[in-house]
């Protein structure tokens, strides 16, 4: 009678185990210790509440093992490499033509030293031979090839592969054999007794997709008598056991691993691609940041040089009584400041050359030179959709957040089954040979077979109550993840198109600017030559304003062909492949 209530009182309990009553207990335990602790630390008890915002519902999404992709058209051309159409020179007005400046702006530096009045040494040091030149999509390439976070991020993608590869080979036919030598031997107790004992063991072990293992394995032992005491002898035995399990493991739960490393490869995949456009911008950014260097130097040559011109005639204009001293050391001190400026270019432009050579993976002391190319980069085609709308298809970062909710989903799943009873069928067989014959002789009438049931209750599950709250977590937390991910692309995308706008604005504002403080220039020259303007205040400042508007015009010039890289980055739909142009050809790795 006390045994049929005690089984009862099992199968009570058993039934009463439901995933919503682990939960339940789950919560009653932690929200009792954050209190006494909350208690303990701050003096008061805020709420800390953790309920579960979703019902965990795995579909078959869920264990799918490669979540599909979805992909920008594969008609558009992000960037093209075009002509050269636009010349790396000042926007400003043209130079004397007996000091016309060449185009090729290493050339500057070799001509500037050639200026008897510069008093100057500047630019990068000249070592003809050595010196390495990259346009902007042969820098790329370089970076493609030698930059070390690029080889760090390759090597990310290869362990995620090598991950694939053993949960694969877990579900192979896998062999094994072992070797066993013994020596055993004694005293006067057991006859001085001793032997020398081989053993020989070998098989093969499979794991089953719905769980359990099948192992078949032989084994047979030779002893080697060392004295009359112990006899020779061989043994062999041919065996093959199986573990199924019908309750808790079975199903696709046994295949988690496999089906975790799969989709963690499509991750790393993603990620990588990912890596690679955002590679692709910085590199692209930091180029044409370094041509704004090269440029600004180069208007600030002109400004010093034309600074020159305006103390020589300064000094000549006094000579003749027409201007004060006064007027001849204020262009003087503009020319020392121009000088000042002239090395402080220098000195910007070095630090952003070795700043560019370390994110490519080439050594600081190589000398480099970077050859200005014009480029086009295509904007979104507004017939493709909304750019918002296009972001968030096209996103991998996106994508791989959705497809984690699927992953929690399979760990609820995987959870919950791990609550449950275990019942475990076992069966097994084996068959050797006489005690009389030889190892090879196998005897099926030695053959011995069993079969059983193991049966777990679910009496103690603490560790698998806490294992499924932590999962109910996981979901709601990657929902979360989610939608603030989709938030943050969102905020991205629109943020690049007003940097888009912004930047079209701020090019042709700096165009007019620079038709202005151009003629500007040429009439205090004109009203200083003349004798119009007896002070050269306004010849110095309408300088300054020249080469104020130049540098504005270079940055925002190559502002605006950032801001569409990065738009493209942003809304998933910059192609680097092959077939997409200079750009994705630049990105191939050989």
């Amino acid at each position: 009678m006390n045994s049929r209530r005690l089984i009862i009182f099992i199968l009570v309990a058993v039934a009463g185990c439901t995933p919503d009553a682990y939960r339940a207990d789950a919560d009653r335990q932690v929200q009792k210790l954050i209190r006494e602790r909350q208690a303990d630390s701050t003096g008061y008890t805020p709420t800390v509440d953790v309920e579960p915002t979703t019902q965990p519902q795995t579909t078959k999404k869920s264990y799918t093992s490669v979540p599909l992709t979805d992909t920008p058209p594969g008609d558009a051309i992000p960037m093209r490499r075009l002509s050269f159409t636009l010349p790396a020179a000042p926007a400003g007005p043209p130079a004397p033509p007996e000091t016309a400046l060449p185009d090729v702006d290493s050339e500057i530096f070799a001509s500037a030293q050639q200026v008897q009045r510069a008093r100057l040494e500047y630019g990068p040091p000249s070592e003809v031979g050595r010196v390495v030149k990259l346009d902007l999509f042969a820098a790329i390439s370089y970076a493609v090839q030698n930059g070390r976070q690029y080889q760090s991020e390759m090597e990310r993608l290869y362990l995620a592969a090598l991950d694939v590869t053993l949960e694969r080979h877990l579900f192979t036919p896998r062999p094994f054999a072992t070797t066993e030598a013994r020596y055993t031997g004694g005293q006067s107790d057991v006859d001085y007794r001793s032997a020398f004992t081989v053993t020989q063991r070998a098989g093969v072990r499979q794991r089953l997709p719905y769980g359990g293992e099948i192992v078949a394995q032989g084994l047979v032992s030779f002893v080697n008598a060392l004295n009359d005491n112990v006899t020779d002898g061989e043994d062999a035995q041919l065996a093959i056991d199986g573990t199924i399990p019908l309750l808790r493991g079975a199903g696709l739960v046994n295949l988690e691993g496999l089906i975790s490393s799969e989709r963690e490869l499509i991750y790393a995949t993603r990620g990588f691609e990912t890596y690679r456009r955002t590679y692709a911008v910085d590199v692209a950014a930091r180029y044409f940041r370094v041509l704004t260097r090269y440029q600004s130097l180069r208007n600030r040559f002109i400004n010093f040089r034309n600074l020159l011109d305006l103390v020589d005639r300064s000094e000549n204009l006094f000579a003749a009584g027409r201007v004060t001293a006064l007027e001849v050391q204020r262009a003087q001190q503009s020319l020392l400041s121009a000088e000042d400026l002239l090395n402080t270019a220098q000195l910007n432009l070095q630090t952003d050359l070795d700043d560019f050579k370390t994110v490519i993976g080439m050594p600081v002391e190589q000398p480099l030179d970077l050859v200005p190319v014009d480029v086009e980069v295509s904007e979104l085609d507004a017939a493709l959709g909304n750019p918002e709308a296009m972001a968030l298809i096209y996103r991998l970062d996106l994508q791989t957040a959705r497809d984690r909710i699927d992953d929690a989903r399979r760990g609820v799943s995987i959870a919950r089954n791990d609550l449950g009873p275990s019942l475990d069928l076992s069966l097994g067989g084996t068959m050797g040979n006489q005690d009389s014959a030889r190892a090879r002789r196998v005897d099926s009438r030695t053959l011995e077979y069993n079969a059983g049931l193991t049966l777990d209750l679910p009496i103690d599950r603490l560790a698998e109550r806490n294992d499924y709250r932590r999962s109910l977590i996981s979901l709601d937390r990657a929902q979360r993840e989610a939608v603030d991910l989709q938030q943050n692309v969102l905020a991205d995308v629109r943020a690049a198109e007003r940097g888009i706008r912004s930047a079209q604005q701020s090019l042709n504002i700096q165009r007019r600017g620079i038709d202005v403080a151009r003629k500007r220039l040429e009439a205090a020259n004109d009203f200083l030559l003349l004798g119009v303007a007896t002070s050269s205040r306004d010849v110095v400042e309408a300088q300054a304003s020249l080469l104020n508007a130049q540098d504005a015009f270079d940055r925002a010039r190559a502002d605006l062909t950032i801001q569409m890289l990065q738009f493209l980055r942003d809304t998933g739909t910059l192609r680097l492949d092959p077939g997409a142009g200079a750009l994705g050809i630049a990105m191939k790795r050989e």
